[in-house]
């Protein structure tokens, strides 16, 4: 799953067994022990939901077996507590979990991996789905590494309805066999974008597409390039938390008019070890922009994560699409993230 493989990846302080592991699949089908279904694919699925699925852990020997442990790829995986609990023999436990699917578009996968006493290789559970806006894309994130700058997506609608792409970061759209001058509004387009003239250092995390379409006024591209993950976030390690989806899409609003939005901040210690204290104690959200307003509203602690509420106001800009830099001020330090939005005329 490449956009699930590459978030994945750039998470830190996540433990993951090796998904390759010589035999680890081949135990889960021949070995005494087995899960049902191995996966669960949740299909197409909403940003930001929370999709919940349940496995069969069944023992098909002839001892009872206990559970050592029980353990997700990702943090945005949660699972029943399983440790200690033995299943005798022909019986049966479920497996809870749940996937948090991101709130921009793309393939998404966890596994849960399940360790047997007496085993050397863990049991799997897979869960996947693709999180879909009301306009599909493709690919769902920019590949801008090992020097590749430019290129092409391509936005449709499922409905087959017509509709406009007004901009690309603000300006004018660049098209592949289409001029907006002349040709008739279509349910397909498709879009270049081209990063060889942004200085070194400068290049932003998200591409953003605005569309006259009411339900995806907003189609958001993760940027992959060398300094847009780790290296665009390099105090993640020392304030021990970071940003999963460092942008907030906020849409269509109007100048001096709050709107309510949503941002997470999620633990980037290892799972198991201590966490430091006050590294989830929320002091504000903050406009780095005198043109954007931001106030917290509230915050809440979900495990290794915590979801802040906060209202943006944009005040003024120069241009009808938005994309501010804000930012999250805990205890331990401040992370930075963006709110991207078009100012309705």
């Amino acid at each position: 799953m490449l956009l699930g493989l590459f978030m994945a990846t750039a998470v830190r302080g996540q433990t993951v067994a090796p998904a390759n592991a010589p035999g680890a699949t081949s135990q889960a089908q021949s070995s005494s022990v087995s899960i049902t279904p191995p996966l669960i694919d949740f299909g197409a699925i909403k940003p930001g939901s929370r999709q919940k699925g349940e496995f069969t852990i069944k023992n098909n020997g002839s001892t009872a077996v206990k559970i050592e442990s029980a353990f997700p790829s990702c943090k945005c995986t949660t699972i029943s507590d399983l440790a200690g609990k033995e299943i005798p023999p022909g019986g049966e436990l479920p497996l809870l979990a749940s996937l948090d699917a991101p709130r921009t578009p793309g393939e998404k996968d966890a596994k849960v991996f399940v360790t047997i006493a007496g085993s050397s290789q863990p049991l799997i559970a897979k869960m996947q789905g693709v999180v879909q806006l009301p306009l599909l894309v493709q690919p769902s994130y920019i590949d801008a590494l090992k020097g590749k700058l430019k290129g092409v997506v391509e936005i449709s609608n499922p409905t087959k309805a017509p509709f406009h792409i007004l901009s690309c970061d603000g300006v004018a759209p660049n098209f592949v066999d289409f001029d907006p001058a002349k040709d008739a509004a279509r349910d397909t387009y498709r879009v270049r974008w081209d990063f060889s003239l942004v200085p070194d250092g400068q290049l932003q995390q998200w591409w953003c597409v605005e569309t006259d379409a009411d339900d995806c006024p907003i189609i958001p591209f993760r940027i992959r390039h060398e300094t847009t993950g780790i290296r665009f976030d390099p105090k993640a390690d020392e304030r021990r938390w970071f940003i999963p989806e460092a942008i907030a899409i906020a849409g269509k609003i109007s100048f001096n008019k709050p709107v309510e939005l949503e941002v997470e901040i999620e633990s980037s210690v290892s799972k198991g070890k201590p966490q430091p204290a006050g590294w989830d104690t929320i002091r504000g959200v903050q406009s780095l922009n005198p043109a954007f307003a931001a106030e917290m509203i509230s915050s809440k602690r979900d495990g290794d994560r915590v979801r802040i509420q906060f209202r943006f106001t944009a005040l003024k800009s120069n241009s009808h699409f938005i994309y501010a830099p804000l930012v999250v001020q805990t205890d331990t330090g401040q992370g930075r993230f963006f709110v991207a939005a078009v100012v309705a005329p």
